[in-house]
């Protein structure tokens, strides 16, 4: 002890930074003369993390490979791409353009309304809007919603789950990871019930696939029609031959995609869940917890250095402000 006091006698006079460069010494010596606070605090830190590792809701990863439908064109019209090519215009292969709506549609309004037709999903992507005993939606009410509403950043009115907070949803939740080499795209969601969102990727692929398969149906079967109509008052041969070879390949569309195979995408295998949590991650929230452990004990021995410092430079004024009365200030007798 009495050695500390030395130390902190020796450094009194000096300031943690002058100038804007911090005194190297100054700051060694709080901690060297604090740093039983500090690993208290950092041991402290330490114990917080773990306790919130243990209790925090684990999130596990749950992938799901896909890549175009073999049986989807791959090229286009080889007298339509020749009269583009003539005329400067380029235009994207048929099955690689399609793939890439499909991809774009995920996370689109067409996606989110076949999830929002599924009450027992909305039931799992928002449940602490959901009450079980009274069989509704409801407002949340927790502390983060409460405090969200007082800070102004739950400004919206609520409203029960739809089309709308559930595209947020997917704009928020689903990762999309293309590979250029492979062509194989890896569709991801974490989320503390692997089996819900199991679920809510195969709907997704399949809602997309099947509004793909319709609309590309109506739009070949309309050409057939309009087509066959125009062959049938059309009687110069060259006018006829692309006639005759647009028909052909807006017959071979209807054809796929009125067959029972999947139209757009293929899902390789199974949906995967990680055999490991995700979300916390242990190092980085151990690394957090010994990092502001560290930081509020740095902090508690700055502020006790410096308390202590100011009581050995103005002894008088501590003691008046402890209320005590110094011996040099008590009335003579």
């Amino acid at each position: 002890m009495a050695q500390e006091l030395m130390d902190e006698t020796t450094t009194h006079d000096g300031a943690l930074s002058r100038d804007g460069v911090i005194n190297l010494s100054v700051l060694s010596e709080i901690v060297r003369s604090r740093r039983p606070t500090i690993v208290v605090m950092i041991f402290f830190g330490l114990l917080l993390s773990l306790y919130y590792l243990h209790v925090a809701t684990k999130k596990y990863a749950i992938r799901m490979e896909v890549t175009a439908a073999a049986s989807f064109p791959q090229e286009g019209s080889s007298s339509l791409s020749a009269l583009t090519s003539l005329a400067g215009i380029s235009l994207p292969s048929g099955g690689g353009s399609r793939f890439r709506v499909y991809l774009g549609a995920l996370r689109s309004p067409l996606a989110a309304e076949a999830l929002a037709t599924d009450q027992d999903i909305l039931k799992e992507i928002f449940p602490r809007e959901w009450s079980m005993s009274e069989g509704k939606w409801h407002e949340p009410t927790g502390f983060v919603h409460r405090v969200g509403v007082f800070l102004g950043i739950s400004h919206t009115p609520w409203s029960p789950p739809s089309t709308n907070r559930v595209f947020d949803y997917l704009d928020r939740e689903l990762k999309i990871t293309p590979d250029s080499k492979s062509g194989i795209v890896t569709l991801e969601m974490d989320s503390e019930k692997p089996t819900v969102a199991v679920r809510i990727l195969l709907i997704l692929n399949a809602a997309v696939d099947e509004a793909m398969r319709k609309h590309d149906l109506e739009h070949a079967s309309s050409y057939v029609d309009y087509l066959t109509n125009r062959l049938s008052t059309v009687t110069v041969d060259d006018y006829r031959k692309p006639l005759i070879a647009n028909l052909a390949e807006q017959e071979k569309t209807r054809m796929l995609a009125s067959a029972p195979l999947p139209y757009v995408s293929d899902i390789l295998g199974k949906p995967m869940v990680s055999s490991r949590p995700v979300s916390p991650s242990p190092i980085p929230t151990l690394g957090a917890g010994i990092f502001l452990g560290g930081l509020v004990g740095f902090g508690l021995a700055l502020i006790t250095f410096y308390r202590r410092r100011n009581i050995r430079i103005h002894p008088k004024a501590a003691a008046r402000h402890s209320g005590f009365s110094d011996s040099s200030e008590s009335p003579q007798r």
